[in-house]
């Protein structure tokens, strides 16, 4: 009982809930502070949300790779950029005992011919030896037995709107025939892989099939080497033993490295990473400002109060402990709000941009976290007349 007296003391001081009542006092003033923290909670969990769905997107085609070690040429920036290394590299690395296979990707975008409407776009292609198990994916290792034949693609369903509505046309005939780099082909079938900063939409194919629409694509070049251990070895230590028997002129990463060194691309190389920091920077900087007046002016008008109970013993943590109080109720009060906005703003991205957008636990409590800090440090910011404040002058 006595460490519950003493909460109750604490929040409810004279047994009177103080941080309340001086909110609610104000109506106006109190709502309008509810609203500053709710937009600044949304835009704080919508930007969050749409790094992770952004980073997501990027990674989504290295996520869908069964690799355990990937193999780049040494001017590799990101997916589908960079001149490749020499296949003799992917031969070479059968002097390693765990390697259960090594295989080849050969990337590059090229015209696609809208199914619509004729019109020709740019798409991300991605060839392989669909004989190995190249993609964790099941649509696409269902798919795979069908680019043997020459001339077959499949198209990625979660692709941009500008290539025409290929699942429609693809559900009504099966088969369906459009132009790839100016050259017929079909598409066999529809999988999901989803649009990059890089590329609108993607399309999967044999090596056969992308030598006959790029004939003058160098064949002993590829782009990405993906290699698959055999079971029970640890890839960083066969990823160690492969640099020391292949030359220099390939950089070797497990798929977690990979995986990394692409969003690091984005994140550091790119504008995107800084603005999406800089819109959160942005939204705390407005809330922290919204609370920060909404206190000060509270505090202000009640400084003849605070001077007759400093007057008569209370210190200055007294204070502060109120003011921190209606912090606290202001973030919760807010945050409430705010991420029913974002949850909102998450479903609308998801729907109208196929954007991968999640509200999960770990970004509201990092938004939570930073919407504490923010009210709190306003709150104290606020407090600063009143601590300097001698009762003498007040009265």
């Amino acid at each position: 009982m006595s460490i519950f007296s003493g909460l109750t003391e604490r929040v409810m001081p004279l047994g009177i809930p103080l941080a309340w009542l001086q909110l609610v006092g104000e109506r106006k003033r109190f709502y309008a502070a509810i609203a500053g923290i709710t937009f600044a909670v949304a835009m704080m969990l919508f930007q969050v949300g749409l790094k992770g769905a952004l980073f997501r997107q990027v990674i989504a085609p290295i996520s869908l790779l069964n690799a355990d070690l990937i193999i780049v040429g040494p001017n590799y920036e990101y997916f589908g950029v960079g001149r490749g290394f020499a296949s003799v590299r992917l031969n070479q690395a059968y002097a390693l005992d765990s390697l259960l296979y090594a295989t080849p990707l050969k990337l590059g975008t090229m015209s696609f011919k809208n199914v619509e409407t004729g019109m020709e776009r740019d798409i991300f292609a991605i060839a392989f030896d669909p004989s190995k198990k190249v993609f964790l994916s099941g649509d696409i290792n269902a798919g795979a037995s069908a680019l043997k034949k020459r001339g077959s693609i499949l198209f990625d369903r979660l692709s941009r709107e500008q290539y025409g509505d290929v699942p429609k046309a693809f559900k009504s005939s099966k088969t369906l025939i459009t132009e790839l780099g100016g050259k017929r082909t079909t598409i066999e079938g529809l999988v999901e892989i989803g649009a990059t900063f890089a590329a609108d939409g993607n399309v999967l194919m044999s090596i056969p099939t992308l030598n006959e629409i790029w004939p003058n694509m160098p064949s002993g070049v590829v782009n990405v080497g993906v290699l698959k251990l055999k079971s029970g070895f640890n890839p960083k230590l066969e990823a160690q033993k492969l640099a020391k028997i292949l030359p220099k002129d390939v950089s070797i990463f497990t798929k977690d490295e990979f995986i990394k060194n692409e969003k690091d691309y984005w994140a550091k190389r790119t504008p995107i990473g800084f603005v999406i920091s800089a819109s959160m920077a942005v939204a705390i900087l407005v809330g922290a400002i919204i609370v920060y007046q909404i206190l000060y002016t509270d505090v202000t008008d009640h400084i003849p109060e605070y001077a007759t109970l400093k007057a008569i013993g209370f210190d200055d943590k007294f204070f502060v402990g109120i003011v921190l109080q209606e912090s606290f109720i202001l973030s919760v009060l807010g945050f409430i709000p705010g991420t029913v906005i974002a949850a909102g703003l998450y479903w609308l991205t998801r729907e109208v941009g196929n954007m991968p957008t999640r509200l999960n636990f770990e970004n509201i409590l990092i938004v939570f976290s930073l919407t504490l800090f923010m009210c709190a440090a306003a709150g104290l910011l606020a407090t600063r007349r009143l601590r300097s404040a001698n009762p003498a002058d007040i009265f």
